[in-house]
């Protein structure tokens, strides 16, 4: 999915941290973001707006570069 073009020219573009969590080892940074988007399971997708004050925005498990790209466009949109 990174490795898509659109994908990373929106992450520079944005500037974006991409992150990725294992919760292997029940890490509870991982557990209390999965609790605060209400799921129980990884894979979990969520794009968090650098507006603190706006919902973190849930991608689907399946994802295409269009839909992340869309969704990172909507996080940074005012």
């Amino acid at each position: 999915m990174f490795s898509s073009k659109a994908v990373q020219n929106a992450i520079k573009e944005f500037n974006i941290l991409v992150v990725k969590a294992d919760h292997t080892n029940g890490d509870p940074i991982v557990k209390k973001d999965l609790e605060r988007a209400n799921r129980k399971s990884l894979p979990t997708n969520l794009i968090y707006p650098a507006d603190p004050t706006k919902p973190a925005i849930m991608l689907p498990e399946y994802l295409t570069p269009e839909i992340v790209v869309k969704a990172i466009k909507q996080a940074a949109s005012k």
